[in-house]
Parts: C-alpha cells; sequence; structure tokens
C-alpha cells in the first residue's frame, strides 16, 4: 500500500493553519497528503478583514467518490475543520466502506470556552459523536470533548474531569484520547498548559510545558499533524505527544523571536529540518527491523 495520507480540513491561502500545517509537515515526514478541502479561504477567519470562502458544496462529496472509484488507498487520514456537518456524514458513509484498515486521527474543530464557534449548526456535536467510533486517536480540546460526549462544561473543569471525560469518548469507541489544553496541579493551572492522554486499560499520562503569555493561532494543527506523522511510523501515542511537543516548544520560541505579523499563526517552518532528518533516521530504524 502507498504512504498517501488523506487529509481533511480547510485551506486558507494565507497564515500557518488548517491545511497549511498538515502537508508541509505530513510530506516533511516522507507521506504522500491527498488534500480534500472542506473550504477554501483567503486568509484564517480571525483578525482579516473582507475575508473570501469558497464552500465546496458537492464537489466534496464528488472528489472523495471519485477516489474511491479509483481504489485509492490511504495509509491514515486527519480530519479537522468540517465546513458543515454533511461533510462529517460523507466521511463517516466513506470510512464505512471502505474494506481495509485505515488509522483515523480525528481533531475534532467545532468549539472553544464552552460553546460552538460562529457559524457552527447545533448538529455539530451528534454528528462527531458517529465519527469518533472511527478514532484510533481522537484530539479535543475541553470544549469540544465535552459538547461530544455531552458532559457538562465549566472553566473549573480539571483534573478529576479529565479521565471520565476520556473514558467517555473511549466509550463512544476511540481507541485514544488526547485532551489539549490541560493542567495536571491546581496550584499550577494558570502557568502550565498540555495533553492528557488516556486509553482504556493503560495509565493516563500527562505533558505540561510553561504557559507563553502570547497565544498563537495555529498550534493545534501543527500539533496534530505531527502526533498524526509519529503515531502512523508506529511510535505509541504517548511519545508522539512528548514528541510533537517539543517541537511546539521551538516553533512557539521562533514565532515570538521574528519580526512578523502575529495573525500569520505560529512560524513553524524553521523545525521542519530537524523534523525531517528525524523522520528519516526513525524510517531507516523501521526499515532495519
Amino acid at each position: 500500500m502507498s504512504e498517501h495520507v488523506l487529509v481533511i480540513n480547510d485551506l486558507p491561502g494565507i497564515a500557518k493553519v488548517a491545511g497549511m500545517s498538515n502537508l508541509p509537515l505530513l510530506e516533511a515526514a516522507q507521506f504522500e497528503v491527498a488534500l480534500l478541502p472542506t473550504l477554501i479561504l483567503s486568509t484564517h477567519t480571525m483578525g482579516y478583514p473582507g475575508l473570501v470562502k469558497h464552500y465546496l458544496n458537492e464537489s466534496f462529496d464528488e472528489i472523495l467518490n471519485h477516489w474511491k472509484e479509483l481504489d485509492t488507498k490511504f495509509c491514515g487520514t486527519l480530519t479537522g475543520y468540517f465546513a458543515d456537518s454533511k461533510q462529517i456524514t460523507t466521511v463517516i458513509d466513506y470510512l464505512e466502506s471502505i474494506d481495509y484498515d485505515m488509522p483515523v486521527v480525528i481533531d475534532p474543530i467545532m468549539a472553544d470556552f464552552g460553546k460552538l464557534y460562529a457559524g457552527f449548526s447545533e448538529d455539530f456535536p451528534e454528528k462527531f459523536r458517529k465519527l469518533v467510533k472511527y478514532a484510533d486517536v481522537i484530539v479535543p480540546n475541553l470544549t469540544e470533548a465535552c459538547l461530544i460526549t455531552d458532559y457538562p462544561y465549566s472553566d473549573d473543569l480539571g483534573p478529576n474531569d479529565y479521565p471520565v471525560i476520556a473514558q467517555r469518548l473511549v466509550d463512544l469507541g476511540a481507541k485514544h484520547v488526547v485532551l489539549t489544553s490541560i493542567y495536571e496541579n491546581e496550584e499550577n493551572k494558570d502557568e502550565e498548559t498540555g495533553y492528557y492522554v488516556y486509553a482504556e486499560g493503560t495509565e493516563p499520562y500527562y505533558h505540561t510545558h510553561g504557559k507563553e503569555q502570547t497565544w498563537f493561532k495555529g498550534v493545534g494543527d501543527i500539533s496534530v499533524s505531527l502526533i498524526t506523522a509519529y503515531y502512523l511510523l508506529g511510535e505509541t501515542v504517548k511519545d508522539a505527544v512528548i514528541k510533537s511537543s517539543d517541537y511546539i516548544e521551538q516553533s512557539i520560541q521562533h514565532s515570538l523571536n521574528v519580526k512578523r505579523d502575529q495573525k500569520l499563526g505560529i512560524y513553524f517552518e524553521p523545525i521542519i529540518p530537524q523534523f525531517a532528518q528525524e523522520i528519516d533516521q526513525l524510517r531507516k530504524q523501521l526499515d532495519n527491523n
């Protein structure tokens, strides 16, 4: 089977988010990327006036059906932003129809700070609830995880809640859960952020780091791209999160040090050579085993 990875995400022309992050990082990991855009935009949706959007409408279904007719097989799938809930149903139907095992990583982009993003219909959580069944790895923030699992959201959610929320996602079918933007210790909740990694029957794992005062759009897109690359190459989810987090911290530092418009998002390009070299070594080890 080829090493084509199916990436389902929106595609902004300017700014380092969504497909513009997934593509270069997965290709640096030597995967061939088949990008199925859910939406094409002139920029991302925050801070740019006069945003231009192009909806795929029926073309979304037609592209996926064409690839199926060509008998294109993928070694993995990464899903991100969906422009409407019908696209989620299309992907579910596709995953149900294929006759081979394919790892699926889901970034259920739809909400933050306790509510759905503007323009998202109320049926998004229900549709993601059905998509979770196919997830080898799901990487939600707390709001998204709560909406999917019908767990009451509050700003006070903490370490006592994470295991319950994660187990609910596992009960829906996810094999591994990576909750993002969490804290491990109550006394450090304003200074730390990171990941809670959970799979049924294993010891949960926290991976946190210092919280930067400056926020860059696109951190989650880079994180899930790196996690997907490592996971598809056989790393455990825990190790994928640890290795990805190191590159995120480096990218944030590059973004803080360079003079550029912060709206462009996180500046991750300088990590690509080191990441590509690491992946090359990992692939050679796999070839020798």
